[in-house]
């Protein structure tokens, strides 16, 4: 049994222009997953309209922790990380997202499955372009 610490945090600029969302989500035994909520520690925000909370999450063998970043700047674009962790707590997988793309940066690409759980559960695969990985031909 291993204690994971992740962030939830919606915050915005002054100006509204820029804003930070973090989200967190378990994955049960490779298939069910489940938001992250309930209260925490309250943590500093990014920006400075908004609230971030850091939650200790318990997970079992087999369970893995995915934390989410999203960042909008300026002109309206979204960038940001998703970040896979096993029940120990080290990162495994990381992908990025930029140019309305999710793809692998860093990791073992076996866990890019629970990467396409979360842009579907999330409901951003409406607005990316690609987030799938290619099979090899």
């Amino acid at each position: 049994m291993g204690k994971v610490r992740l962030t939830i945090e919606a915050s915005k600029s002054r100006s509204g222009l820029h804003a930070e969302r973090r989200l967190a989500f378990i994955v049960r035994g490779g298939v069910e997953l489940e938001e992250v909520k309930g209260e925490g520690v309250k943590v500093d925000p990014v920006y400075s309209r908004g609230d971030a909370r850091s939650i200790e999450v318990n997970l079992s063998p087999g369970d893995y922790a995915v934390q989410v970043r999203l960042a909008r700047g300026l002109r309206g674009r979204v960038k940001g990380y998703i970040i896979v962790l096993d029940s120990s707590g080290n990162v495994v997988y990381k992908s990025v997202l930029r140019k309305r793309k999710v793809r692998p940066s860093t990791g073992d690409k076996s866990y890019h499955f629970i990467v396409e759980k979360v842009v579907e559960a999330l409901k951003l695969h409406k607005y990316l372009r690609s987030y799938k990985l290619k099979q090899p031909a």
